[in-house]
Protein backbone atom coordinates (compact mmCIF):
# COMPACT_ATOMS: atom_id res chain seq x y z
CA UNK A 1 0.00 0.00 0.00
CA UNK A 2 1.45 3.11 -1.01
CA UNK A 3 2.32 5.17 2.13
CA UNK A 4 0.61 8.94 -0.09
CA UNK A 5 1.58 12.46 0.28
CA UNK A 6 1.48 12.69 3.65
CA UNK A 7 3.42 9.30 4.78
CA UNK A 8 6.82 9.78 2.58
CA UNK A 9 8.81 6.85 2.00
CA UNK A 10 11.29 6.44 5.51
CA UNK A 11 15.00 7.51 4.82
CA UNK A 12 17.33 4.34 4.11
CA UNK A 13 20.97 4.06 3.85
CA UNK A 14 22.68 4.32 0.43
CA UNK A 15 22.82 1.29 -1.65
CA UNK A 16 20.23 -0.34 0.92
CA UNK A 17 17.64 -1.08 -1.95
CA UNK A 18 17.16 -5.29 -1.50
CA UNK A 19 17.36 -4.47 1.91
CA UNK A 20 14.46 -4.03 4.43
CA UNK A 21 15.24 -2.17 7.67
CA UNK A 22 12.97 -3.00 11.21
CA UNK A 23 10.60 -0.22 10.60
CA UNK A 24 10.07 -2.09 7.58
CA UNK A 25 9.32 -5.42 8.65
CA UNK A 26 7.07 -4.10 11.52
CA UNK A 27 4.48 -1.55 9.95
CA UNK A 28 4.77 -3.23 6.44
CA UNK A 29 4.96 -6.88 6.54
CA UNK A 30 3.67 -7.43 10.27
CA UNK A 31 6.95 -8.78 12.16
CA UNK A 32 6.90 -8.09 15.94
CA UNK A 33 10.09 -7.52 17.52
CA UNK A 34 10.00 -10.94 19.11
CA UNK A 35 9.80 -12.09 15.81
CA UNK A 36 12.81 -10.39 14.59
CA UNK A 37 15.08 -11.20 17.48
CA UNK A 38 13.97 -15.18 17.18
CA UNK A 39 14.40 -15.05 12.99
CA UNK A 40 16.63 -12.51 12.07
CA UNK A 41 19.22 -12.20 15.33
CA UNK A 42 21.54 -10.63 13.55
CA UNK A 43 21.70 -8.21 10.50
CA UNK A 44 23.07 -9.44 7.28
CA UNK A 45 24.62 -5.68 7.15
CA UNK A 46 24.61 -2.08 8.76
CA UNK A 47 25.08 0.96 7.67
CA UNK A 48 25.14 4.92 9.15
CA UNK A 49 21.89 6.51 10.01
CA UNK A 50 20.86 8.45 7.73
CA UNK A 51 18.56 10.73 10.31
CA UNK A 52 22.15 11.66 12.39
CA UNK A 53 25.67 10.32 12.60
CA UNK A 54 25.68 9.69 16.51
CA UNK A 55 22.87 7.50 15.81
CA UNK A 56 23.83 3.81 16.67
CA UNK A 57 24.53 2.35 12.71
CA UNK A 58 21.34 0.79 11.35
CA UNK A 59 20.32 -2.99 11.07
CA UNK A 60 19.50 -4.10 7.24
CA UNK A 61 17.97 -7.44 6.74
CA UNK A 62 18.14 -9.16 2.98
CA UNK A 63 14.49 -9.11 1.53
CA UNK A 64 15.27 -12.43 -0.09
CA UNK A 65 16.82 -13.66 3.34
CA UNK A 66 12.92 -12.31 5.03
CA UNK A 67 11.33 -13.24 2.15
CA UNK A 68 12.64 -17.21 2.99
CA UNK A 69 12.07 -17.03 6.39
CA UNK A 70 8.43 -16.23 6.26
CA UNK A 71 7.54 -19.35 4.36
CA UNK A 72 9.27 -21.57 7.01
CA UNK A 73 6.46 -23.57 8.50
CA UNK A 74 8.17 -22.25 12.04
CA UNK A 75 7.77 -18.62 11.02
CA UNK A 76 3.86 -18.89 9.63
CA UNK A 77 3.17 -21.10 13.16
CA UNK A 78 5.12 -18.45 15.58
CA UNK A 79 2.70 -15.53 13.59
CA UNK A 80 -0.13 -17.36 13.96
CA UNK A 81 0.46 -17.57 17.91
CA UNK A 82 1.05 -13.91 17.87
CA UNK A 83 -2.20 -12.92 16.35
CA UNK A 84 -3.86 -15.25 18.73
CA UNK A 85 -2.73 -13.38 21.90
CA UNK A 86 -3.48 -10.35 20.05
CA UNK A 87 -6.77 -11.09 19.04
CA UNK A 88 -7.01 -12.42 23.36
CA UNK A 89 -5.12 -9.27 24.52
CA UNK A 90 -7.95 -7.03 21.99
CA UNK A 91 -10.82 -9.05 23.53
CA UNK A 92 -9.73 -8.88 26.88
CA UNK A 93 -9.47 -4.98 26.86
CA UNK A 94 -12.96 -5.10 24.92
CA UNK A 95 -14.51 -6.69 27.97
CA UNK A 96 -12.80 -4.56 30.78
CA UNK A 97 -13.80 -1.25 29.12
CA UNK A 98 -17.48 -2.53 28.53
CA UNK A 99 -17.60 -3.27 32.48
CA UNK A 100 -16.00 0.48 33.00
CA UNK A 101 -18.76 2.04 30.92
CA UNK A 102 -21.19 -0.26 32.60
CA UNK A 103 -20.06 1.20 35.78
CA UNK A 104 -20.05 4.73 34.85
CA UNK A 105 -23.72 4.23 33.78
CA UNK A 106 -24.91 2.22 37.28
CA UNK A 107 -23.39 5.14 39.47
CA UNK A 108 -25.44 6.89 41.63
CA UNK A 109 -24.65 10.79 41.11
CA UNK A 110 -25.57 13.11 43.19
CA UNK A 111 -26.07 17.31 43.44
CA UNK A 112 -27.51 19.34 46.03
CA UNK A 113 -29.92 21.60 44.97
CA UNK A 114 -29.33 25.81 45.83
CA UNK A 115 -31.50 28.85 44.91
CA UNK A 116 -30.72 30.13 41.53
CA UNK A 117 -29.32 33.31 42.22
CA UNK A 118 -26.80 32.18 45.31
CA UNK A 119 -25.72 29.49 43.02
CA UNK A 120 -25.09 32.03 40.29
CA UNK A 121 -23.13 34.34 42.24
CA UNK A 122 -20.77 31.70 43.94
CA UNK A 123 -20.25 30.81 40.44
CA UNK A 124 -19.25 34.34 39.83
CA UNK A 125 -17.19 34.17 42.76
CA UNK A 126 -15.31 31.02 42.28
CA UNK A 127 -14.63 31.88 38.60
CA UNK A 128 -13.16 35.29 40.09
CA UNK A 129 -10.81 33.76 42.65
CA UNK A 130 -9.13 31.71 40.19
CA UNK A 131 -8.16 34.64 37.47
CA UNK A 132 -4.96 35.36 36.50
CA UNK A 133 -3.39 38.38 36.20
CA UNK A 134 -4.02 38.93 32.50
CA UNK A 135 -7.90 37.98 33.03
CA UNK A 136 -10.37 40.27 33.41
CA UNK A 137 -13.06 39.64 36.66
CA UNK A 138 -16.69 38.76 35.57
CA UNK A 139 -19.51 41.19 36.96
CA UNK A 140 -22.88 42.45 36.78
CA UNK A 141 -22.13 43.16 33.17
CA UNK A 142 -21.27 39.63 32.22
CA UNK A 143 -23.31 38.34 29.60
CA UNK A 144 -25.76 35.76 30.29
CA UNK A 145 -24.16 33.22 28.01
CA UNK A 146 -20.72 33.45 29.87
CA UNK A 147 -22.68 33.30 33.57
CA UNK A 148 -24.39 30.01 32.56
CA UNK A 149 -21.01 28.96 31.11
CA UNK A 150 -19.64 29.72 34.82
CA UNK A 151 -22.01 28.42 36.88
CA UNK A 152 -22.12 24.95 35.00
CA UNK A 153 -18.69 24.33 35.60
CA UNK A 154 -19.04 25.38 38.98
CA UNK A 155 -21.51 22.86 39.61
CA UNK A 156 -19.47 19.93 37.90
CA UNK A 157 -16.28 20.35 39.78
CA UNK A 158 -17.61 21.97 43.02
CA UNK A 159 -21.39 21.39 44.16
CA UNK A 160 -21.63 17.47 42.26
CA UNK A 161 -20.27 14.10 43.25
CA UNK A 162 -18.70 14.64 40.08
CA UNK A 163 -14.90 14.73 41.22
CA UNK A 164 -15.37 12.04 43.47
CA UNK A 165 -17.43 9.48 41.10
CA UNK A 166 -14.14 9.90 38.28
CA UNK A 167 -11.73 8.33 41.07
CA UNK A 168 -13.65 5.54 41.00
CA UNK A 169 -12.23 4.66 36.95
CA UNK A 170 -8.23 5.40 37.24
CA UNK A 171 -6.06 3.12 35.90
CA UNK A 172 -9.26 1.28 34.36
CA UNK A 173 -8.99 0.24 30.79
CA UNK A 174 -11.78 2.28 29.05
CA UNK A 175 -11.49 4.60 31.61
CA UNK A 176 -11.22 7.55 28.87
CA UNK A 177 -15.45 6.59 27.64
CA UNK A 178 -16.06 6.47 31.57
CA UNK A 179 -15.13 9.85 32.42
CA UNK A 180 -17.15 10.81 29.39
CA UNK A 181 -20.00 8.80 30.33
CA UNK A 182 -19.69 10.05 34.30
CA UNK A 183 -19.31 13.90 32.67
CA UNK A 184 -22.73 13.99 30.47
CA UNK A 185 -24.39 12.08 33.13
CA UNK A 186 -23.72 15.27 35.54
CA UNK A 187 -24.42 17.80 33.21
CA UNK A 188 -27.71 16.20 32.34
CA UNK A 189 -28.50 16.16 36.62
CA UNK A 190 -27.08 20.10 36.27
CA UNK A 191 -29.61 20.51 33.60
CA UNK A 192 -32.51 18.33 35.25
CA UNK A 193 -31.98 20.66 38.55
CA UNK A 194 -31.51 23.95 36.84
CA UNK A 195 -33.59 24.57 33.83
CA UNK A 196 -32.15 27.68 32.86
CA UNK A 197 -28.98 25.49 32.03
CA UNK A 198 -30.09 23.29 30.26
CA UNK A 199 -28.75 24.52 27.05
CA UNK A 200 -25.25 25.40 28.70
CA UNK A 201 -24.97 21.83 29.76
CA UNK A 202 -25.60 20.08 26.17
CA UNK A 203 -23.68 22.40 24.47
CA UNK A 204 -20.80 21.50 26.95
CA UNK A 205 -21.43 17.87 25.51
CA UNK A 206 -19.78 18.57 22.36
CA UNK A 207 -16.56 20.09 24.22
CA UNK A 208 -13.21 17.83 24.43
CA UNK A 209 -13.60 16.12 27.83
CA UNK A 210 -11.40 17.29 30.32
CA UNK A 211 -9.38 14.36 31.16
CA UNK A 212 -6.54 13.27 33.30
CA UNK A 213 -2.98 13.25 32.25
CA UNK A 214 -2.23 9.53 30.31
CA UNK A 215 -5.80 9.22 30.06
CA UNK A 216 -7.13 8.33 26.36
CA UNK A 217 -10.62 8.31 24.53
Amino acid sequence: MSRGKHHPPRPKPANSEDFLIAADLKKERGWTETQIKTFLPEPDRTARNPFSRKAAPMKLYSRKRVEAVEATDEFRKAREASRKRQLAARERALAKKKEAVAAAQALELRIVPEPWDEVQQKALDHYNSRLRRSQSPAGPRTSQARRDRMTVNYLRHKQTSYEEELKEFKGVVGVGEAYLIVRNRILDLIAETYPPLRAECERQKFDAPELPDGVVL
